[in-house]
């Protein structure tokens, strides 16, 4: 069986995550399965939201993020 007509029969209609185990390959199944959960970005969500971040919080580190490129920027000109 070619690696195409594998993953083909791999999909389950309907289910987007979902993966069916061909042949009783089943490593080739999760290896499916965890890049269809790395390409929908699920697995960073997942970490994002293990803890709750204050507006304010990420709003402050992107200010100081974009103060230190502003400098990093002028210093590299000045070269």
């Amino acid at each position: 069986m070619s690696k195409k007509q594998k993953q083909h029969q791999s999909i389950i209609p309907g289910h987007g995550m979902g993966v069916s185990v061909i042949n009783h390959d089943l490593g080739y199944a999760l290896k499916t399965w965890k890049r269809k959960i790395k390409n929908a970005k699920l697995s960073e969500q997942l970490i994002e939201n293990k803890e709750f971040i204050k507006p304010s919080v990420t709003n402050r580190a992107k200010l100081i993020k974009a103060k230190f490129m502003q400098m990093v920027r002028t210093n590299r000109d000045k070269i």
